[in-house]
């Protein structure tokens, strides 16, 4: 039985990019939050989508083909469908598995580089400290306007 490894890399290739992407955007988004950075969002999203399809590509394809002769070996012991399926993933395991934390290093290192590329250095339009402080303000202008009021009506005869 000869072993095609397109079919294996391609569905390698979209499992990879789609574990990259979300693992890593996750891993990315917390790491924004917890450093109170602000970085250009849609900058750093395109490049890191781009660099997550190119790192799944490369573990896939890598991961298959130094796993090729190992893939071979058991599938030439294979004698049904199941030991088939089983020699592709176990068998090559170690190799795709490897180039997988690979890939995922790379992501790694890269999406640190692209955030610092996304660092925005401009004034947020929006800040949350100024908003609590411009409530604090008008509370106490409500207040004193009480004050004055009480003050104001209250007279000698009652």
């Amino acid at each position: 039985m000869d072993f095609e490894p397109n079919s294996l890399t391609t569905f390698l290739f979209i499992f990879w990019f789609i574990v990259y992407w979300v693992l890593g955007g996750v891993f990315f988004a917390v790491l924004t939050i917890l450093k109170l950075g602000r970085i250009k969002k849609v900058r750093f999203s395109c490049l890191f989508t781009i660099l997550a399809g190119f790192c799944g590509y490369g573990a896939a394809y890598y991961g298959t083909r130094f796993g090729n002769e190992a893939i071979k070996v058991c599938l030439l012991e294979a004698t049904n469908k199941a030991e088939v399926v089983m020699s592709l993933f176990g068998c090559g395991f170690s190799s795709v598995f490897g180039a997988f934390l690979v890939g995922a290093g790379i992501l790694t290192l890269g999406g640190m580089v692209f955030m610092a590329i996304s660092k925005s250095k401009s004034k947020p339009w929006i800040t949350m400290e100024k908003v609590e402080d411009e409530q604090k303000e008008e509370q106490e202008e409500a207040e004193e306007e009480e004050e004055t009021v009480v003050e104001q009506n209250e007279s000698k005869f009652f």
